[in-house]
């Protein structure tokens, strides 16, 4: 990227750093685009994980189209990279309008979330000069975050009040089933999926009925759109993100199998302590973040490749602290120096740590890439 310059391999790079491995990249995107072309829905996904032009590419097909974001710095990043058809995924306030206001009028279509009459309110006192605001309503079917529950009347009632306003379209409805990461194994991820999508086609039913047009329904997370149910065939998109990378938790639940993670963070022991039986490494929660403790078996952060009787026991903001699972540390495995590779818990949070990104083939280093950060 420009005249960044980086070491030729990955043995030479200062740690701790995030690799990302581009082949692992491509063949996620490439499975999701086939997948959803499969189900015949459109794919939308999520930029929040990587947060870079590049890959935002590769996850769109190089259409560079029908994306989904979580913060306007992203929106705008993407905008300015030349996408187009975006969903802004957060809910607003009065002071992000003017940056609202420029997206919608910049491209020629952009999307925002409500799930209040004053959500609505903010869009009519903010009207467009030359159009209306395209608006999805949040759903919630089950997550418990954001939205309207999908089984209430809340939801047509602010469909119905987008209907009829003059600075407001109705486009769809939107949900993210968070509730799928609380997933076990396979068997959970398939539970949910198929309750999201059933959830959200009952309030889309229930919208036909009354009357309303509804040209999106979309569900989406990366569980259940790695493993899809039926019920999804029938909805119109799916909007999942972390599956550009995926991560330990991804590949503990079933999501993806331990081959298929793409991000990993490299770094190296500094201190050997055969008095308490641990290792230091220079990857603190600056580098991995806090996300997973206690999420993983065994008290692991996250999982560490190749040594699976090792485990991230604590972290300082710059320092980690590695003890065998079980037995004594065979320290002269584990010289001063050695390279180590860190699978993180949950590939979104580690990544938003890192202001670029080692991009490897194999062994070696064939770019930077920089995300965007801040809101």
């Amino acid at each position: 990227m420009g005249d960044e310059q980086w070491p030729d391999k990955i043995c030479d790079v200062q740690t701790p750093c995030l690799l990302v491995n581009i082949k692992k990249v491509r063949q996620n995107a490439q499975t999701m685009i086939d997948r959803c072309q499969s189900l015949g829905v459109q794919l939308r996904p999520h930029m929040k994980t990587h947060k870079c032009l590049e890959i935002g590419e590769i996850a769109t097909g190089y259409t560079k189209r029908c994306i989904v974001v979580s913060t306007l710095k992203e929106a705008e990043l993407f905008a300015d990279g030349g996408f187009d058809d975006i969903v802004y995924g957060q809910l607003f306030t009065e002071d992000k309008m003017s940056r609202l206001g420029r997206l919608a009028s910049t491209l020629s279509s952009f999307h925002v979330f409500v799930d209040s009459d004053s959500g609505i309110q903010l869009l009519e006192d903010n009207k467009l000069p030359d159009r209306r605001w395209s608006v999805l309503v949040k759903v919630d079917t089950g997550s418990s975050r954001a939205g309207v529950m999908w089984d209430g009347n809340r939801g047509l009632e602010l469909a119905r009040r987008l209907s009829s306003s003059t600075a407001c379209s109705f486009h769809g409805i939107y949900c993210h089933e968070g509730q799928s990461y609380s997933s076990k194994d396979a068997d959970d991820i398939d539970k949910f999926s198929n309750q999201a999508a059933e959830r959200i086609l009952q309030l889309a039913k229930r919208l036909k009925e009354a009357g309303i047009e509804c040209k999106s329904v979309g569900v989406g997370s990366t569980p259940t759109a790695s493993r899809p149910s039926e019920a999804m065939k029938h909805l119109t998109e799916l909007h999942p993100g972390n599956y550009l990378f995926y991560d330990a938790q991804q590949y503990l639940m079933g999501s993806c199998g331990f081959d298929d993670v793409a991000a990993l963070i490299a770094t190296r022991v500094i201190g050997q302590y055969p008095h308490r039986n641990q290792l230091l490494i220079d990857a603190g929660w600056t580098a991995v973040s806090l996300d997973g403790q206690n999420g993983i078996p065994d008290g692991k952060y996250c999982l560490i490749v190749d040594h699976p009787n090792l485990r991230l026991v604590k972290m300082t903001q710059e320092v980690g602290f590695l003890e065998p699972v079980k037995g004594e540390m065979d320290y002269a495995n584990f010289p001063i120096g050695k390279l180590l590779f860190l699978m993180p818990y949950h590939s979104c949070a580690t990544a938003c740590m890192h202001d670029r990104y080692y991009i490897c083939e194999g062994d070696n280093i064939i770019d930077v890439y920089k995300p965007c950060r801040g809101w």
